[in-house]
This record gives C-alpha cells, sequence and structure tokens, in this order.
C-alpha cells in the first residue's frame, strides 16, 4: 500500500539551519549533494528577491561554507555550499530503508521533508537513523498512498516557479502590488498563460490540503 509522509527535521547543526532560523520567512529547497574526495557539496535553492541579506547570513553559517551563486533568476537563487558539519538533512542509506524523497524546504527552524515509504518498517528506520544521530524527527503527516499521490502534494515547475515569483512581488495581497500582466511581462508568456497556471496551481493545493485530512493511525 506505502505512505505519502511529512517529517520535520530539526538540529542545530544540521546544514542551513543557522540561516533558517534567521530568516524564518526564507524558502529553501534542497536540490541534491555530492560528495567530492574529503567534502561534500550541497546544492540549494534560495527564493527571495533581496540576496544581500541571506548572502551575510551564509557567510556566518558555521554549518556550510563557500556559499557560490551559480544561477539567478527573479525569485530565485541556487546555491553552491560545501557542508562544515557531519550531519546529514537525509541520513545515509535511508534510501536503501525505502524512503523515495519528493522534497525537502526550509520551514519551522528546520527541514520539511515530504517523501514516499512503502511500509511502516521503512517509516521506523528513516526515524531510527534520524534519532541516532539527535536529530528531532517528527511526522506531521502520514497518508495512504491510494488517496494522495505526488500530483496531490505537489505543482509542476512552472507552477511552483509562478506562485513563487507571485507571492514574494505581494501578488496575494490585500491590495496586490504586482498585476498578471507584470508576471507576464517577467516570465515572457501571456497574461492568459498566468491565469490558468495560477488557477491550477492554487487548485492543486486545495485538492492537496483537501486530501491530506484523511490521514492514517501513525501509532504502532
Amino acid at each position: 500500500m506505502g505512505f505519502t509522509t511529512t517529517v520535520h527535521l530539526v538540529h542545530d547543526e544540521l546544514p542551513l539551519v543557522p540561516t533558517i532560523e534567521v530568516h524564518p520567512d526564507l524558502i529553501l529547497r534542497y536540490e541534491y549533494g555530492e560528495t567530492l574526495e574529503d567534502r561534500r557539496l550541497l546544492f540549494v535553492s534560495a527564493f527571495c528577491e533581496e540576496r544581500s541579506d541571506l548572502e551575510r547570513s551564509l557567510e556566518a553559517d558555521p554549518t556550510i561554507s563557500n556559499p557560490t551563486p551559480i544561477a539567478t533568476f527573479d525569485n530565485r537563487t541556487i546555491y553552491r555550499l560545501e557542508t562544515e558539519t557531519d550531519l546529514e538533512i537525509i541520513p545515509g542509506r535511508c534510501g536503501t530503508d525505502g524512503l523515495f524523497v519528493f522534497t525537502v524546504t526550509s520551514g519551522d527552524g528546520g527541514w520539511i521533508v515530504r517523501g514516499y515509504l512503502p511500509d511502516r518498517d521503512a517509516l521506523s528506520a528513516f526515524r531510527a537513523r534520524c534519532r541516532e544521530r539527535g536529530i528531532s524527527f517528527r511526522v506531521t503527516q502520514l497518508c495512504d498512498s491510494s488517496s494522495a499521490d505526488e500530483q496531490t502534494y505537489y505543482l509542476t515547475e512552472q507552477q511552483r516557479e509562478l506562485l513563487m515569483m507571485a507571492y514574494y512581488a505581494g501578488y496575494f495581497e490585500v491590495p496586490r502590488t504586482i498585476t498578471q500582466d507584470d508576471l507576464a511581462e517577467r516570465l515572457e508568456i501571456s497574461d492568459s498563460a498566468v491565469s490558468q497556471r495560477i488557477r491550477r496551481a492554487v487548485s492543486e493545493l486545495i485538492a492537496g490540503t483537501l486530501e491530506n485530512n484523511r490521514e492514517v493511525d501513525i501509532r504502532g
């Protein structure tokens, strides 16, 4: 049967947690990691329009070093970082235990992992590997995969990018500080395309929220 899950991970020495604590409204997304001889690299996306404060925090963050922007878009910057901590966001061998990760994003002073688990044993193994390292492990959502799948929980990359841009530019504020025409101009697409993507993305999020209320018992 399997489960889709959302897990909140917190530890002061997890990569980038000091930066997350300083910027609680910032959204970071872990993209992937790579080990090169004696160093580990992380690639993360930062969704913000103002980079100067963030980059000062990155330079002061003891869990990482050499933060380097490698690609910059309107509201997103991708950074390459070197880790200076023994802790990993996803402990090693969790994939072997059965965890498949959909997304890893910052939130509530730590990292929020959304993924798929084939059974309760895989969840128990994931929890054990985190707690062995002193990482706080809290399941905030666990749903039967027959009632929720990746389409329910996750947006397309185009929808995600548009929502991020719209949010940070003030499209959802009252009154709005940016129009659909402005968003269309930034993205170099039509106004109707912006309207359709926003409607579909919001519809997906609402559907996911409603489905998520049908949770399964995580005890046992």
